[in-house]
């Protein structure tokens, strides 16, 4: 302890030491006609960034009654992350811890785990989440991070406009336009524990008409686990990983008043892992599985829009997903296909109101095994929106009120109302505040699935124990009260600051019945509580060469089960002992010279505890810790960049989180690369 302490207050006081001489120095050797755009641009600019994950069609980013965070991609850039979710630790309000090389825990306002349910991810307003077991496997999202314009994090309900499972929040991750990438680049990147390379060529073909196409590949060696089966620490966690992935983009203009896009990937990833515990139907009954896993998959997506004469538009989006993972407790195959219209107008001057209908078939199926079982099964939902945005006062006050009905085949009719109010009382100051109701509505595995628990030896043979999928189980809800305060307080920083009180009920555990002798546990709606937390972010260019951002969440969840005689199958099935209280990030962006550049990255994690995959009927503590990142960039020409950066540099590694059930406590290792882009 005494000499992480000493390690911290090293750290700290380089950072600081460093600031202070770079801000004396300045003047000699720093020239504002040199800095990287994002330093050049004023924050007051920032603050009018357009988003339009919050209404579905854009609107500047300080007229948003939401708690949002935009993640752009000079943020990406200087950040040294080598993927989305690396990326996504910039967010105020999001948990992100690494379960092993190819494994995340990523969620807002509570909740964390392997699959994050109430948390909506998009890509380009495709949904990411995994109708089988809910949430988002992220190592199959590897678009191309230079491509990628901006993440829109909103922390919070969006289910009025999104629908069902955008609980706690929505992430969509915007892709630039193909006119945006013309042109080739090229990227490789080497390091102790991560390679990679990719390539993507941006053209022209016509006058209205855009394209490009990319290839990405990425190796990923094990890390260690924190323990073995023996209690012994530094063993191979056998997680490494490798995946292939290609796409391509189109965009182009028929006119003046419609505008397409046409887009698609394909991916291929492989990789191994240990599976614990793993249950067989014979002796020794309890083993650990070091297997393989595999995913496959590919989308296409095609949007149309069309603007009238009265500046209202309609707008038509499809997608087709395919996507195989077999894994060794699973093997699921899910084809889903997405129709979606929306249509904005305007209501004379006073309403702006945007409308939409949407169809969403599922096709999935099911390799059953001895550790599940899941029967094949089809689901089809559809969905109705309506918001209207009501000018109150010019350019001062607006109301907005909708709701979104979707009909599902599991739970029926859900109805998401939300209504949000923003005050603007000067040009530089806005408050909103916000009541919505969400519903995460079940998954396959919870209404029909059955997961092996546990086998043992009985004078009749093997006993088996399963978590079995209950019939009756339906939607969970929340009603959720946000209030925010965004002020640029000078033309150099900004604060943005978000409260809210979430009430939860019919939250999912695993349940004995009511049987004694059931050895059982099943699916049950039966828990409720609350969750309340402020989230901060601050943004400070304390000069044109140096800027500094700093990030601030506190939470707090409390659920307990609804009926007092309810017995909990497993203490572990409560996601209030995988949240950290506290969470805090600085950011420091450097510009040294015209070609020199320097980012640094600390960050703080409140302690918190995660399941036992060994003993389910406990859990294991996780520390607070620091992680620091730092990269030194060199500019040898205006179009070429190499970084050599440093990830989670303040230990050889750490445990940063404890999946449910299925992968070993692993450590994640320090990382170490130089990455080569050159664009041409």
């Amino acid at each position: 302890m005494a000499t992480e302490k000493m390690t911290l207050v090293k750290t700290q006081a380089l950072l600081v030491a460093q600031t202070i001489l770079l801000h004396g120095l300045a003047p000699s050797w720093a020239a504002s006609d040199t800095l990287d755009k994002y330093l050049d641009m004023d924050l007051a600019q920032l603050m009018q960034v357009t988003i339009t994950s919050v209404a579905k069609k854009p609107q500047p980013l300080a007229d948003t009654a939401a708690a949002v965070y935009v993640i752009s991609q000079e943020d990406i850039r200087r950040s040294g992350a080598t993927s989305i979710p690396e990326a996504l630790a910039m967010a105020p309000g999001l948990q992100v811890a690494r379960i092993s090389a190819g494994k995340w825990s990523i969620s807002a306002r509570g909740f964390g785990g392997y699959t994050s349910n109430k948390l909506l991810v998009l890509m380009d307003g495709r949904s990411l989440y995994t109708p089988a077991y809910s949430g988002t496997f992220w190592d199959t999202q590897n678009t191309l991070l230079e491509d990628v314009e901006r993440i829109e994090v909103i922390r919070g309900p969006g289910g009025t406009i999104w629908g069902a499972n955008a609980v706690n929040g929505v992430i969509n991750i915007i892709t630039k336009k193909a006119q945006a990438t013309e042109g080739s680049l090229v990227r490789v990147r080497v390091g102790n524990s991560e390679q990679g390379a990719a390539a993507r060529e941006g053209f022209k073909i016509g006058e209205t008409t855009f394209g490009r196409l990319y290839a990405i590949a990425g190796d990923y060696d094990s890390n260690v686990l924190h323990k073995d089966l023996l209690g012994n620490s530094s063993r191979d966690a056998n997680d490494d990983w490798q995946n292939i992935q290609s796409g391509f983009r189109f965009d182009g203009k028929v006119g003046t008043i419609n505008e397409w896009t046409l887009q698609g990937d394909v991916y291929k990833i492989d990789g191994n892992q240990i599976v614990f515990p793993y249950w067989v139907d014979r002796p020794p009954y309890l083993t650990a599985n070091y297997g393989s896993y595999s995913a496959r998959g590919g989308n296409l997506t095609g949007s149309w829009q069309h603007k009238f004469a009265d500046d209202s538009s309609l707008t038509f989006k499809t997608y087709y997903d395919n996507n195989n993972r077999k894994e060794s407790y699973y093997e699921q195959t899910f084809n889903i296909l997405d129709l979606d219209m929306q249509y904005e107008f305007v209501l004379g001057s006073w309403n702006n109101l945007t409308t939409g209908l949407g169809y969403r078939h599922v096709d999935g199926d099911f390799v059953d095994n001895f550790q599940a079982t899941i029967p094949n099964q089809n689901q089809d939902l559809y969905s109705l929106f309506l918001q209207d945005q009501i000018k109150l006062v010019d350019r001062r006050l607006w109301l907005t009120i909708g709701t979104k009905y979707e009909h599902n085949d599991f739970t029926g009719s859900e109805w998401q109302p939300s209504t949000r109010l923003l005050w603007k009382p000067d040009e530089q100051q806005s408050v909103w505040v916000a009541v919505a109701r969400a519903v995460r509505t079940p998954s396959m595995v919870e209404r029909s699935g059955s997961v092996t628990l546990a086998t043992f030896p009985t004078p009749r043979g093997t006993g088996q124990s399963s978590l079995l999928g209950n019939s009756d189980f339906y939607s969970e809800s929340l009603i959720a009260y946000e209030a925010g305060y965004r002020w640029q307080a000078r033309r150099n920083i900004s604060f943005d600051i978000a409260a809210y009180y979430n009430d939860y009920d019919d939250i999912y555990s695993a349940v004995r019945g009511t049987n004694p002798l059931d050895p059982n546990l099943h699916f049950s709606n039966s828990q409720k509580g609350t969750g309340h937390g402020v989230e901060f972010a601050s943004n400070w260019q304390a000069s044109s060469w140096l800027s500094f951002n700093f990030t601030y969440t506190w939470q707090e969840l409390d659920l307990k089960f609804k009926n007092a005689s309810m017995v909990a199958g497993f203490d572990g099935s409560s996601p209030t002992i995988n949240s950290p209280e506290n969470q805090a990030a600085i950011r420091t962006f450097i510009d040294f010279t015209e070609n020199w550049q320097s980012n640094l990255w600390l960050r703080y994690v409140d302690h918190f505890t995660g399941r036992n995959t060994v003993d389910t009927k406990s859990a294991i503590a996780i520390p607070s810790q620091f992680y620091f990142d730092a990269n030194l960039v060199y500019k040898p020409k205006k179009n070429m960049e190499i970084m050599l950066a440093g990830q989670n540099l303040l230990k050889s590694s750490q445990l940063q989180y404890v999946s449910e059930l299925i992968t070993p406590p692993t450590e994640i290792q320090r990382v170490i690369y130089a990455k080569v882009t050159w664009s041409f």
